[in-house]
């Protein structure tokens, strides 16, 4: 899962937009967005936050230097334990030519030692925009950690996982209604990048109109890449 094999597997689904999200960290980011410049992959900034609740929320930002500035701010809180790499496996750096630059050395699975809505305030204090993630699962989702979606913090949009159908979503939890929804592959293997993929109708690849397509609801969650595929260079 190297930033250059992610973006080559999103090109080769036909995906143009794709986010990277590591846990509690954006250092492979700088990386990934050089290749999709190449390749003609849009790369959104982004982490994928676990809070003192044990929720996972997704952080995404307008550029990078806004995501490592809110990279610096999460960083104090998150438990200084280091990683054990026979464990866990080694977190690595990995740049645009495929070579290891660095080592995370903290642990970067554990919670933050933030609550949900000082992550949330956070975020949107660095312009970043923020989305719970997979909210339909029993693990890490907000309903199932908080019981309810805060509706006092305001989010744009919802994810829910690619193991649920959006329509079985919203008849278990109605509420999702009452939200622009979103899906993703969470892809931790490559095979799986474009499993689960979401269709905004955007005029261009720009985060003003990402935002828009949010707010109005321009968007459509599709179960796999195929439909880009089917589309080729026509694809939105």
């Amino acid at each position: 899962m190297s930033p250059g094999r992610i973006v080559k597997e999103a090109k080769e689904r036909g995906i143009h937009l794709i986010a990277l999200t590591d846990h509690n960290t954006c250092d492979n980011v700088v990386y990934a967005q050089r290749v999709g410049e190449k390749m003609g992959v849009k790369v959104i900034p982004g982490m994928e936050l676990q809070t003192e609740e044990e929720v996972h929320l997704l952080a995404y930002f307008e550029s990078l230097d806004a995501a490592c500035s809110f990279k610096d701010r999460i960083y104090p809180y998150l438990p200084d334990v280091k990683n054990d790499p026979e464990y866990f496996g080694d977190q690595v750096i990995v740049d645009e030519s495929e070579a290891v630059v660095g080592f995370e050395e903290k642990l970067l699975i554990n919670s933050l030692l933030l609550s949900v809505d000082e992550c949330v305030e956070m975020v949107r204090e660095h312009e970043g925009l923020p989305v719970p993630a997979h909210v339909d699962r029993d693990a890490y989702g907000l309903i199932s950690q908080l019981g309810f979606i805060p509706d006092y913090l305001g989010f744009e949009a919802l994810e829910v996982s690619k193991h649920v159908e959006l329509e079985e979503a919203v008849r278990r939890w109605p509420e999702l209604s009452d939200y622009a929804v979103i899906s993703s592959s969470d892809a931790h293997y490559p095979e799986d990048i474009g499993s689960a993929v979401t269709l905004f109708l955007m005029e261009e690849l720009s985060w003003e109109d990402l935002l828009g397509a949010l707010k109005e609801r321009r968007v459509r969650v599709l179960r796999h890449s195929s439909y880009f595929l089917e589309m080729g260079e026509d694809a939105p």
